[in-house]
């Protein structure tokens, strides 16, 4: 583990102080008309791969899966072409913990970056290790075979709760992270974001959490971490990282809206933490802007905070997209907060999650233009019901569904 620190505390140098004064401007408000969100870019501006962070969404707006998904796979700036861009562009290392992989082609990005010669390692949760329903002790997934078959080490966390991280560091140096798994519907079917932070205390956070499982084998929440940086101040931005199981994202994210002075808004998957949703009623009744919008088959689900909003006159809206609302976002006064974290309980005390807690002009800028398309299509898109997780049976080798049992 101090080796981890030491690499981290070399890198510190490399960081350019000024960087993100070259950050656009003003952060808009939620309520900016459709029609001028909708003609900027859902990720970053041309260029922007020189910014120390970008943003990228999956850019399904449209209600029918069979509209989206030509758009996202074209998609330039998506979380998918971002993702393998960095595989492709590794010199050295790449280590990636993802909650669920099916994707062919990120999957062969790996193998070729392999053969290049660069270091890969690859964590995932042990219920998407092997075909599914088949037990641990199960054939392992013919795409996890064929990176194994190729040299990849795959290991996976061997217990109950999930390894849900999605994060990738190239080289000690940069990370990809968001909500989104490596499956086809995560990348081009779901509402999802990836952010790549070119900073490396940011990444020196990741590999420690990384090799704290890979290496140590260490999944739970003992000892407790200590991560090299977990601020990190760059030109104006500030940049906090937690980690689950109990590393204090949860008690960072209710001190973080317990400050909130101006409004709130949410996009989510799950929502089902009661601290979090007594907190959003309070301020609502304290007089601030409060709304957002829940997925369509969680929402309405019984332990979903949706309907202790709504008691309160608080405007929540179900998702417009036929396919998943997959986000896990908050957006507090000018901060993100982002990443594979859902507002559960689980997420909190059980798996193994990343969450970020940003504050930067430029990222608050694009989360709450992806906020205002988001209620955009929630309001005029009546999409048709798309099949929710745990509706049926899968079959062998589907993803395993995420969705909480327990609030």
């Amino acid at each position: 583990m101090k080796s981890i620190r030491s690499i981290a505390a070399l890198t510190l140098a490399a960081v350019t102080v000024g960087c993100a004064s070259s950050l656009p401007g003003p952060t808009p408000m939620m309520g900016m008309p459709p029609a001028q969100l909708m003609r900027q870019s859902a990720a970053a501006a041309p260029g922007a791969a020189a910014q120390p962070i970008t943003v990228h969404f999956v850019q399904a707006y449209k209600g029918p899966i069979a509209e989206n998904e030509p758009v996202t796979r074209r998609d330039p700036n998506g979380p998918a072409a971002a993702l393998i861009q960095l595989i492709n562009t590794a010199r050295k290392t790449l280590d990636g913990a993802f909650y669920d992989f099916s994707d062919d082609n990120i999957a062969e990005a790996f193998i070729q970056a392999k053969k290049r010669g660069v270091q890969v390692r690859l964590i995932t949760d042990n219920e998407n290790m092997t075909v599914r329903d088949s037990g641990p002790q199960g054939p392992i997934r013919p795409l996890i075979a064929r990176m194994q078959q190729a040299g990849i080490p795959v290991i996976d966390d061997k217990r109950s709760g999930l390894m849900h991280n999605k994060f990738l560091v190239q080289d000690g140096q940069t990370v990809w992270m968001g909500s989104t798994n490596l499956t086809p519907t995560s990348l081009y079917q779901h509402n999802n974001n990836a952010m790549t932070l070119r900073i490396p205390q940011v990444a020196a956070n990741y590999t420690y959490e990384f090799e704290r499982m890979f290496v140590h084998g260490i999944f739970g929440p003992n000892p407790p971490r200590q991560l090299p940086f977990p601020v990190v101040q760059v030109g104006n931005s500030t940049i906090r990282t937690f980690f689950s199981p109990k590393g204090g994202g949860q008690e960072a994210v209710v001190g973080t809206l317990q400050q909130a002075k101006r409004d709130i808004g949410f996009m989510t998957f799950s929502f089902t933490d009661k601290e979090i949703g007594a907190i959003m009623v309070a301020k609502r009744q304290a007089g601030l802007k409060v709304e957002g919008v829940f997925d369509q088959c969680l929402g309405y689900g019984q332990y979903s905070q949706y309907h202790t909003l709504k008691a309160a006159n608080i405007y929540s809206r179900m998702d417009g997209n036929q396919a998943l609302l997959h986000h896990k976002i908050l957006l507090v006064d000018d901060t993100v907060i982002t990443g594979s974290y859902n507002f559960s309980s689980n997420a909190d005390k059980s798996n193994n999650e990343n969450v970020l807690l940003i504050q930067n002009t430029y990222v608050s800028s694009m989360y709450r233009q992806e906020y205002a398309r988001i209620m955009q299509a929630a309001k005029t898109n009546n999409p048709p019901r798309g099949e929710c997780p745990g509706d049926k049976p899968a079959a062998p080798g589907a993803p395993t569904p995420e969705v909480p049992a327990t609030p």
